[in-house]
């Protein structure tokens, strides 16, 4: 089986990934789930970066061919999670990089349809951010690279995000 096989097949199944991606979220954010089924917290994380990027956002992400709609999920510990328009579900990592400064990654795979549920995918794509957090206001700038089923780059550019921190007081 080639590499290439390995990736139809791995985004043919991944149909499951929100469900995977909510699971890691749940879990990154230090709730635990007991034997019976009920949340339990887990012990305090004592490495917690004191990064003011840790939360909630929503912004705008624009492509050289699009804008979206997002919600950006910060967690301590460096998990990242960021759901926008249609089914474009991405999960990543970050760090930081200064006192108002995180670099973050992500991975998202692309349904065929983005309207409804995913039944196959057709690619992915991959991103890199760096951001900068002014008060309630995250900026980032980056490159985005796209690939089909079958790992052939079918495009790349720049990709930038605005931001806005959604926590309680915004309800």
């Amino acid at each position: 089986m080639t590499g290439h096989d390995d990736r139809r097949r791995f985004l043919r199944r991944a149909a499951g990934a929100g469900a995977v991606a909510i699971g890691a979220a749940v879990t990154a954010s230090g709730v635990a789930v007991g034997a019976g089924g009920a949340a339990e917290a887990s012990p305090p994380n004592r490495r917690r970066p004191e990064s003011p990027v840790v939360g909630t956002w929503r912004g705008v992400v624009t492509l050289p061919h699009e804008e979206e709609v997002a919600l950006f999920t910060f967690l301590p510990d460096g998990f990242f999670l960021s759901f926008a328009q249609g089914i474009h579900i991405a999960t990543g990592r970050w760090e930081p990089t200064g006192r108002r400064t995180v670099t973050f990654t992500l991975w998202q795979v692309l349904p065929d349809d983005l309207k409804g549920m995913p039944l196959r995918y057709n690619g992915e794509v991959r991103a890199l951010h760096h951001a900068e957090v002014r008060g309630d206001t995250l900026t980032s700038q980056g490159t985005y690279r796209g690939l089909d089923i079958d790992g052939n780059e079918t495009g790349r550019g720049p990709v930038s995000a605005r931001a806005t921190r959604f926590d309680i007081s915004t309800f």
